[in-house]
Order: C-alpha cells, then sequence, then structure tokens
C-alpha cells in the first residue's frame, strides 16, 4: 500500500509493522521520550512486546515512512488482548516531525486505527473503550489525543530505587514466609482478587491472563512470588526482565489481598524485590504505580526506597462501533 489512509500527506508511505521493525519502531519510541523526559524509560523489550502480541489477539500497527529518505517516523497501533474488553491504541511519532505535517499524520493515524477498532469489535456492541497514553509535560502528545477525542482520566508515575542496604532491608513481618513459585493458578486468584476495583484493571480468565502474562515484556517464571502468612497466599507479585539491559529488575505486579493489608506485606516484598536485583546483578527495582491509588502505593513505594523519575498520562475515549466518529480537525 502506498497511500495513507485518512488523507495524509502523500510524502509518507505506510507498511505493516513486524518483527523484523523493531529496532526501527525503537527508535522512534525512544527519541519520542528522550525528547520529553530526557532519557529513555522504554525499553527494547517493551517494544518487542507490543510488536509481537500474544495469540488470540486482534492487532493492527502501521509503520509510517519519509519517501524521501526512507526513515521511519511514526508507528501506528491498535491491540485488543485475549479476554480484555478495553483496546489499546497509539500513535508514536518521531520529535523530528515537529509542525503541521507530524499534526496531519497523526490525524491520519487515528482516523485509521478507530476506523479498525470499529470494524473488528464485536457486533453486539454498541460501544467500546479505547485506552492511550503520553508522557505527562509532551505538549504534542496531549494536543494529538485531544484531538483524536480522548480525555486525561490519571496520572500513572515510574518509580525507582537503587540496590543498597537499607532497601534490602525491610521491617519484620509476623508469620511471613516469602516463596518462589510456578502455581500459575494461585497467583491468578491472589491478583485477579487483590486488583479488583483499581482503576484500569480487567480481570481476565485464566487461560487469558495465562497467555498475556506469558507474552509480557521481559517474561520469566522464575521472577514470580508468593506471600503468605502462616502459609496462606495474602500478596503476589510478578517480576520481570524487561529492563535487564538497563541494569534494573522490573516490578510488573505487586498486590495484597484486601484483608492482609496494612501489615507490611508489600514493603517486603519490595525488599525481597532488592534482594533479587542484588543477586542477579543489577544495581536497581523499577515498577509503575497509578499516582491515585486507593491502597496508598505511591507512599509504601516511597517508604521502600523508590522514587518518581517519569510519569505518563492515561487518555481514554469510547468508539461508537456502529455510527462514524473522526478525530476532530486541528
Amino acid at each position: 500500500m502506498s497511500v495513507i489512509a485518512g488523507g495524509a500527506p502523500d510524502a509518507y508511505a505506510i507498511e505493516p509493522v513486524t518483527s523484523a521493525d523493531v529496532d526501527e519502531v525503537f527508535d522512534i519510541v525512544a527519541a519520542e521520550l528522550t525528547e520529553a523526559f530526557g532519557f529513555c524509560p522504554y525499553t527494547l523489550e517493551d517494544v518487542r512486546a507490543d510488536v509481537e502480541v500474544p495469540d488470540g489477539s486482534l492487532s493492527h500497527q502501521l509503520l509510517i515512512r519519509d519517501r524521501a529518505d526512507g526513515t521511519a517516523v511514526q508507528w501506528w497501533a491498535a491491540v485488543l488482548l485475549p479476554g480484555d474488553p478495553t483496546f489499546f491504541a497509539w500513535v508514536r511519532s518521531h520529535p523530528r516531525l515537529r509542525g503541521p505535517r507530524e499534526d496531519d499524520l497523526a490525524r491520519a493515524g487515528w482516523t485509521t486505527m478507530l476506523d479498525w477498532i470499529r470494524e473488528v469489535a464485536a457486533p453486539e456492541q454498541d460501544e467500546v473503550q479505547v485506552r492511550s497514553g503520553c508522557p505527562a509535560n509532551s505538549d504534542p502528545g496531549h494536543r494529538r489525543l485531544s484531538a483524536a477525542g480522548f480525555k486525561h482520566q490519571r496520572t500513572f508515575w515510574e518509580m525507582t530505587g537503587p540496590v543498597n542496604d537499607a532497601n534490602r532491608t525491610q521491617p519484620p513481618v509476623d508469620g511471613l514466609t516469602i516463596e518462589s513459585t510456578r502455581d500459575e493458578r494461585t497467583m491468578h486468584r491472589v491478583l485477579n482478587e487483590a486488583f479488583l476495583g483499581h482503576w484500569g484493571y480487567e480481570q481476565l480468565p485464566f487461560e487469558e491472563w495465562r497467555i498475556v502474562e506469558m507474552s509480557m515484556a521481559g517474561y520469566d517464571p522464575n521472577l514470580w512470588r508468593l506471600a503468605l502468612i502462616d502459609g496462606t497466599p495474602a500478596a503476589a507479585t510478578i517480576m520481570t526482565r524487561r529492563a535487564e539491559a538497563e541494569g534494573a529488575l522490573y516490578v510488573a505486579e505487586l498486590a495484597t489481598l484486601a484483608s492482609y493489608r496494612n501489615r507490611g506485606i508489600a514493603s517486603a516484598l519490595l525488599g525481597h524485590a532488592f534482594e533479587v536485583a542484588a543477586a542477579e546483578g543489577l544495581g536497581q527495582v523499577w515498577l509503575h504505580v497509578d499516582s491515585e491509588n486507593t491502597n496508598n502505593a505511591p507512599s509504601v513505594y516511597r517508604r521502600a526506597g523508590l522514587d518518581v523519575r517519569s510519569a505518563f498520562h492515561a487518555f481514554t475515549r469510547g468508539v461508537r462501533v456502529h455510527a462514524p466518529d473522526r478525530p476532530s480537525a486541528q
């Protein structure tokens, strides 16, 4: 295909994204985030996981190239993971495009992605929800998302901390043991129950949950842990190797069952994560958290030795399945 849908300038060509494009896609993401933060908190493994979606997903991903020199300048994508009712979509743009050309391409990208979502959504649905996001301090990102009909809903913080003796040593918890586990069903049950009510969290059936977890960037089941109080599962954490090349262990999920909260279990699990990082020769622990978490998670993480390094805004919008609903003109 040589002409971009949505009326974008014909100085650009479009092609489907494949696994062979991961490095070029990462270059776009890294340039965009480095402009926003001065560094790139995303990793090559993150991009690989976004491109190589799990079996059972619906995915439409396109790479936009400048015809003049062949360089990749934008990445358009929309994905529906197995068992999840919410679509995820994004338009990532290299900062070399700043100005009217970027906005024209972004508008074409959102038109293309939202039209695709409307086409593949279950016909019995009247409306589906779509989530996206951008760096908190990105004016172009906010402008493009607002023009595409999205509204800012939440701010997520990336929190990081160094591996040191203080962070590895958390207050003891009576009756607590932390065990490595391959018990997928118990992990699924604990995490599904513990995350219930958290903004944006969708409870997935076991088989779909398992597929999604296995597709996670840096997936390694050797890094799964159950926290037990007197032998009963009370909390769980899933760590990954997504940031290993950057010298960090990533805590992808950490949650405590409601009846066991406020006992220091989350802090103990974070102390354990610092221990694991040290054993792996890694110097940092990273995670993400909803800044408005109702269980006061950011404060717990700060006390455990983590500080905010970057912030991302989460946006949502509905897409009417049976009627046109295009982004507005800028």
